[in-house]
């Protein structure tokens, strides 16, 4: 069952939303959109370890990240994390997607409500358009979304605009593995390539958007105070 929560709302809200102040819309279509190429291996594989095997042929594409519309009045502050690089691997019936970032310090399960996880999120328009506002989609055009937290938590979920992010429990299909090395972290996302009923099916599409969000817990950054994609980036898949 889905279970719509203001806290889950709060969490993901601005996956690829507005940068604050200073943001038009002419400043996001201008940022440069970069594209993730998937490498396909026909065989099935298991890509889910950061240090897969696989992982050393795949494409690397650093992708630049801003800081996103914090989404809450309470939140203030600047997104320290400024560049995710990205690699994807598919298999016969599962994607991977491998997120590396800079950060020295890690943060995992916070010890109390003044501590917070770092994490990395990936989104996808469930309808493979990049007319889909990135901005947690829509009320036409609904958005899934990928989550890992550094405290081993990882989940699917769905989102058509701010205030209804969704997660799927048990219903999604997404894991996430993370290792946490002295420059930063290495997280795998995957799922398999169909998916669930409301999410993406990554079957239909040879090219599809994507945008990304990542958390420095140790920088405070929780909910809508995070480094984001401001507009779709591309994977071919």
């Amino acid at each position: 069952m889905r279970i719509k929560t203001r806290l889950l709302a709060l969490v993901v809200a601005g996956l690829g939303a507005v940068a604050g102040a200073g943001f038009t819309p002419a400043a996001n279509a201008a940022e440069m959109v970069m594209s993730v190429k998937t490498l396909l291996i026909a065989k099935q594989v298991d890509a889910s370890q950061p240090d897969a095997v696989a992982w050393n042929k795949a494409p690397a594409t650093k992708v630049s990240l801003q800081p996103a519309f914090p989404g809450h009045p309470t939140i203030v502050g600047t997104p320290r994390i400024a560049e995710v690089t990205v690699q994807a691997v598919r298999s016969r019936d599962r994607l991977f997607v491998r997120l590396v970032w800079d950060d020295p310090t890690a943060n995992g399960k916070p010890s109390d409500t003044a501590q917070f996880a770092d994490g990395v999120a990936i989104q996808f328009p469930v309808n493979g358009k990049a007319s889909t506002t990135p901005f947690m989609g829509d009320a036409k055009s609904t958005v899934n979304i990928w989550r890992w937290r550094a405290d081993g938590y990882a989940e699917e979920l769905v989102a058509d605009g701010f205030g209804t992010a969704t997660s799927l429990h048990a219903q999604g299909e997404v894991s996430g593995v993370g290792v946490k090395s002295p420059q930063g972290w290495q997280v795998v996302l995957s799922r398999k390539l169909a998916g669930s009923e409301g999410t993406v099916n990554l079957t239909r599409f040879h090219e599809i958007p994507i945008a990304f969000a990542a958390w420095d817990g140790s920088n405070q950054e929780r909910d809508g105070l995070k480094a984001v994609t401001l507009t779709w980036q591309k994977l071919r898949l």
